[in-house]
């Protein structure tokens, strides 16, 4: 099967091709995050707590759009190995219009009770206050993000990647670049500490926004989107999205809940636990782009095959896929092994806390092997399939049933030390791998869910 597949210069092309505009957006995209992290780091450890719970709205928020616009690649994938370009411009339009609303009221909702939400997350006041002047500003991005991440993830099933790899270098220079002048008070400005890299972020993805519309509107020659695209409708294409792609949405915004949770399970443990926790998820996040290039490849690679009507090519791939797993999570523990002291020394935090950074990295190390196996496998392989409700049972049983109850009863009845806390949050991952061996020990969930495209009509 491994001689086949890399004889097969076209899959592997074509895997390359998507593959690695993807890793290297995310990439940059997690250089960027931690810069934020790291400068807001030589702060204080108050500082650092502060912004990584205050962005844990947007972290809900940022997943619930990548899930709508994920799902929406479920259908589009599929359309465009048909090359039905219409149906795929109506079916971004609807994720679009969507987005725009809740970022709206969710951005309204940390502008106008920013105590209330910090108060979720923590019990700490000095913690609070600061997240309270973050949460303030950064509200006001929701809107631009919400735009920018639903047309660059949406365009992804039809190849459209490298444009996100443009996106994100600019965000990297602007946002590192604004935050060491507005945090630390450069070039005659104040010093705004936490606010600061909360108007960086604004500003830069103001900027996101613009060069991904100049993009579809001027450059792209697939799509060829003009303004009144963004306008298109069709009840039937809202009918299969609801049904095909709103579960992936479902999903991700109940894992985000999920994950949201645990971090306020760390939040009661200390801040030492928050900025602990924060540290290595910026390194497994580093460890896991490369999981998360092939898992969005898979999907793409499989959807346009079950689209073309090559359901045996597609059988063959995901086979592949899921060998291809095994050795990209091994890349990934050694990254996480190579990465952790370097990274957790760039911290001004006390020495307890980067010691339990680094304990919690060395178990990150053997929970990314199976990270490997139900990325690939939900984000891919049945997304891709169409099976993208399975897809929700597996990560929200895996997270709901296990993890967090795991969780809450180590920390709040048995009192157990924060790296046990910490393990049992992450107790989903294997039982997540077992649901997926038994979904995929035969090809019954593997199927065609775009049925009928829309009317192709006024395209042109």
């Amino acid at each position: 099967m491994k001689i086949k597949m890399l004889k097969d210069r076209k899959f592997l092309l074509t895997l390359i091709t998507l593959m690695v505009p993807m890793i290297l957006q995310n990439l940059i995209s997690l250089a960027t995050q931690m810069m934020d992290s790291i400068m807001l780091g030589q702060l204080g450890q108050t500082e650092l707590s502060a912004s990584s719970l205050a962005n844990q709205p947007f972290f809900i928020f940022s997943l619930l759009t990548f899930g709508m616009a994920s799902g929406s690649s479920v259908l589009n994938a599929q359309f465009w190995g048909k090359q039905d370009i219409r149906s795929i411009k109506i079916v971004i339009s609807i994720c679009l219009k969507v987005a725009l609303v809740v970022s709206i009221l969710l951005g309204a909702v940390v502008m106008l009770f920013p105590r209330q939400v910090m108060s979720i997350y923590t019990n700490d006041q000095a913690v609070i206050e600061k997240g309270i002047e973050y949460l303030q500003v950064i509200g006001w991005c929701y809107i631009f993000f919400g735009i920018a991440n639903t047309l660059l993830t949406t365009i992804r099933s039809v190849g459209l990647v490298r444009i996100a790899v443009v996106d994100s270098v600019f965000a990297l220079i602007c946002n590192t670049t604004l935050n060491y002048i507005l945090i630390f008070g450069k070039l005659g400005f104040p010093a705004f500490g936490v606010k600061g890299a909360a108007i960086a972020t604004v500003i830069t993805r103001m900027g996101e926004v613009a060069i991904v519309l100049v993009y579809l509107f001027l450059v792209d020659k697939k799509l060829r989107f003009r303004f009144r695209d963004f306008l298109a409708f069709d009840m039937g294409l809202l009918k299969n999205y609801l049904k095909n792609g709103m579960p992936v949405a479902f999903n991700e915004v109940f894992w985000s809940l999920g994950v949201s949770v645990q971090s306020m399970i760390l939040g009661r443990l200390g801040s030492h636990a928050v900025s602990a926790s924060q540290i290595s998820s910026i390194v497994q996040q580093f460890s896991t782009v490369f999981i998360f290039g092939v898992a969005n490849a898979a999907a793409i690679i499989i959807g346009n095959d079950i689209g073309a009507g090559l359901m045996d090519q597609a059988r063959q791939r995901i086979k592949w896929f899921r060998w291809i797993a095994v050795w990209v999570g091994l890349f990934a523990a050694v990254t996480i092994l190579v990465l952790s002291g370097p990274v957790v020394s760039f911290y001004n935090v006390p020495e307890e806390t980067k010691q339990l950074a680094l304990d919690m990295l060395r178990m990150l190390s053997v929970i990314v092997l199976f990270i490997s196996q139900t990325g690939i496998g939900v984000v891919g392989l049945l997304r891709g399939g169409g099976d993208p409700r399975f897809g929700v049972f597996v990560d929200l049983f895996g997270l709901w049933f296990v993890a967090l109850p795991a969780a809450l009863l180590s920390a709040f009845v048995l009192h157990a030390p924060v790296l046990v806390v910490y393990l049992c949050s992450k107790l989903d991952e294997p039982v997540k791998m077992l649901m997926l061996l038994w979904r995929m020990r035969n090809d019954h969930w593997i199927k065609d869910v775009t049925t009928s495209g829309a009317p192709q009509q006024l395209d042109g």
